[in-house]
Parts: C-alpha cells; sequence; structure tokens
C-alpha cells in the first residue's frame, strides 16, 4: 500500500501513533470520527512525505499492542509502498534501526534482531 493512502489513528494512551524518518514530513489532520463504543473521538491523520524523504517508519500503538509501518519511497521516486521488515536491505534497515529512539523495547521491535 502506498504511504499516501494510508491513514493513521490517534485516540490517546489506547490508540497512537509516532512517524520516524530520514527527512522531516508532514503529519496532516483529515478529521475526528466517533466510535460506537467509547466517547473518545478518534482522530484520523495522513503523512505526507517530503521531497528528499526516502524512506519512513510508523511505529503504531493500539490496545497495548505496537507495530512497526515501513515505508520506502520507489525507484519511480513517485510512491511511498509499504515493505516489510525482512524485504529491506541490509543498510537500510540498520540506518533506520539508528534514527528509531532506544528507549523503545526491543520487545516492541522484533526487526532489530
Amino acid at each position: 500500500m502506498d504511504l499516501r493512502e494510508s491513514k493513521f489513528y490517534y485516540a490517546g494512551h489506547d490508540m497512537n501513533f509516532a512517524v520516524f524518518s530520514d527527512y522531516p514530513c508532514r503529519v496532516r489532520y483529515v478529521e475526528s470520527i466517533r466510535l460506537p463504543i467509547g466517547q473518545t473521538p478518534v482522530e484520523v491523520y495522513s503523512i505526507e512525505p517530503a521531497v528528499h524523504n526516502q524512506w519512513i517508519v510508523v511505529q503504531q500503538r493500539s490496545d497495548g499492542k505496537t507495530s512497526l509501518k515501513f515505508f520506502v519511497r520507489s525507484r519511480d521516486r513517485e510512491t511511498f509502498l509499504e515493505n516489510e521488515s525482512h524485504e529491506l536491505p541490509k543498510h537500510l534497515k540498520e540506518h533506520i534501526l539508528l534514527r528509531i529512539p532506544k528507549s523503545s523495547e526491543k520487545s516492541e521491535r522484533p526487526w532489530a534482531a
């Protein structure tokens, strides 16, 4: 999936995300939605890469679980396609690892091994 088609959600401590990248990018508010369960609205965001971005990682937390989504600029430079961590070239994975805060638990970063 392309990064520009992806949406990311925030609802306080229960559901949130953090963005890591090689160059600053823009996180843009899209809308606020109410779920039938709970009173807290869920805010919806999109991420717009900058011209110079080569990669973007989104760390998502929901219900106490953490996952990472990796987006890498395609060769045609027009899209940011989602990649699995094992599909990333070793040098790129190592570079990304250096940019993710060390305070993250290793268990939250299974690709770091």
